[in-house]
């Protein structure tokens, strides 16, 4: 199934969601996503929290809920001393069939700067999809 529609069937307020992670470098075709991380607004957040669907994780002192494939927080961590919450990710984001997603750039340099050696891999995988399109877009 294609990463979109495992989106949507989700049945989540697309306008309330934005993709990170692994889920743009799939809906790019670079490689296949095993789960769904989402930033969320804090209003889905809080309907999603109360809802008891969802288990309740701490990663890195934030509170994150899972449910089978998803994973979802209302911050990203940070960059360059800004919050990546839902309003601020919002400004770096494409929207892809109705699915908003983190712009493929604004990816690369989280995961340049995070420089984690999980990102190794997918930081190769943007470089060479940005690279291709900048020279498509030239042409």
């Amino acid at each position: 199934m294609m990463f979109i529609e495992r989106v949507k069937r989700l049945g989540l307020p697309l306008d309330e969601v934005l993709i990170i992670g692994s889920g743009v470098i799939d809906v790019l075709q670079l490689r296949e996503a095993d789960d769904i991380d989402m930033v969320v607004t804090e209003r889905l957040f809080k309907a999603l929290h109360g809802a008891g669907d969802y288990t309740e994780k701490m990663i890195r002192d934030e509170v994150l809920l899972e449910k089978d494939d998803q994973e979802i927080g209302v911050t990203w961590g940070y960059y360059k001393g800004d919050l990546l919450d839902f309003s601020h990710l919002v400004h770096h984001s494409i929207v892809m069939d109705g699915v908003r997603f983190v712009d493929p750039e604004f990816l690369l340099h989280i995961k340049i700067d995070r420089n984690r050696s999980k990102d190794q891999k997918d930081i190769q995988l943007l470089k060479q999809y940005l690279n291709t399109k900048n020279t498509h877009e030239q042409a």
